[in-house]
């Protein structure tokens, strides 16, 4: 992945201190550490602050999500949504670093942005294929079954909230996320020239698909990661610390979270065995209904092909944007976006016999 533009460092400490000054003024203006970590690709920009008050004596670490102003896979920035939603599940038992606040102003950073409490522990790195090596491929058998199933108990938990008691109303409106699966397949058909997909036959096939088996509500939408993956969590050892990539949260079925679980897990096999350990597709299953407490295998294929095609999109945009920045001949000629086509061609081959 290419690096996020150089900020200046020098100038981000001193507004950052100013700001911090501004929300926690009994403490006075902090002593501030900024750090912008490499290799983090497009989207949001993560820099990673500590603040140390010497009236005081105490220090604070900070995570810093700021807008992307250059690189932006989604349509339209939902950074405002990710915070308020990590607002929401503050008093629930989902893990969520505390948030600081929000910034709208872009004068102070450059774009808008929010800070967190920074969480530290570790992430699974998503090489592809997950056995090319990494945190997860060094582990044995049963430590990459324990990691496995503590990401699919974070859905647990947050599938087990009461949409209607935590305050993301909001998302019914929110860009981007539309509750109704036949609103966020109209949402995704207006971007698909800003995903570079337009032209992809694969990705029109998924969407006529898609449209022509839409499937009926099987219960009350819930509050949805949008996101979930392992990559997305900050493990203490074993145990989630921290869950975060909030930014495509939304209203709607479990299902189209567990479809994205196993579809990103699906991609980082690669085109070889699974890795050892890793419990498979329907064991997972199997494990989430109990969980659930109602079957969900008749609807799942259709938001298998949606988190395709939803991947797939990520992808091509992806490939645009490096070949807008001439580290590519063009969107269709990067990897990851073959590799992202491929699977779901593959996905959607056998599902003529498929009722949903």
């Amino acid at each position: 992945m290419p690096e996020p533009p150089q900020r200046d460092i020098e100038t981000t400490r001193r507004s950052l201190a100013r700001w911090l000054a501004g929300r926690l003024p009994e403490a006075g203006t902090p002593e501030v550490g900024v750090e912008a970590p490499r290799g983090r690709g497009f989207g949001p920009e993560t820099l990673w602050a500590v603040a140390a008050w010497q009236r005081t004596g105490t220090r604070r670490d900070f995570a810093v999500r700021v807008a992307s102003t250059r690189y932006q896979v989604l349509p339209e920035s939902r950074l405002v949504d990710e915070y308020r939603v990590l607002r929401a599940l503050a008093p629930t038992p989902v893990p969520v670093p505390a948030v600081l606040g929000y910034e709208a102003d872009p004068a102070v950073l450059g774009a808008p942005f929010y800070v967190t409490e920074r969480v530290r522990g570790w992430t699974p790195a998503e090489r592809s294929p997950y056995r090319a090596g990494g945190a997860l491929a060094d582990r044995d058998e049963a430590g990459r079954a324990e990691l496995w199933w503590a990401g699919l108990g974070v859905l647990r938990t947050l599938h087990g909230l009461d949409a209607d008691r935590l305050n993301v109303a909001f998302l019914e409106h929110a860009t981007g996320a539309p509750s109704s699966l036949g609103g966020q397949l109209d949402f995704y058909e207006r971007h698909l020239d800003h995903f570079a997909a337009d032209r992809s036959g694969v990705v029109l096939a998924a969407l006529d698909w898609l449209r022509e088996n839409l499937p009926e509500p099987a219960g009350p939408p819930r509050l949805l990661w949008g996101d979930a993956r392992l990559g997305n969590i900050v493990f203490r050892g074993a145990r989630p610390a921290a869950v975060l990539g909030w930014e495509t949260a939304l209203l709607g079925p479990p299902e189209a979270d567990l479809a994205w679980f196993l579809h990103v897990g699906r991609h980082l096999a690669g085109d070889g065995p699974r890795l050892a350990g890793l419990p498979g597709r329907q064991a997972t299953i199997d494990r989430y209904e109990e969980w659930l407490g109602r079957p969900i295998a008749g609807q799942l294929p259709w938001h298998e092909v949606f988190a395709g095609f939803r991947f797939a999109l990520v992808a091509a945009r992806t490939g645009r944007l490096l070949a807008e920045q001439g580290l590519a001949d063009g969107a269709s000629e990067v990897p990851f976006t073959r590799a992202a086509e491929r699977l779901l061609a593959a996905i959607l081959a056998p599902l003529d016999t498929v009722a949903v």
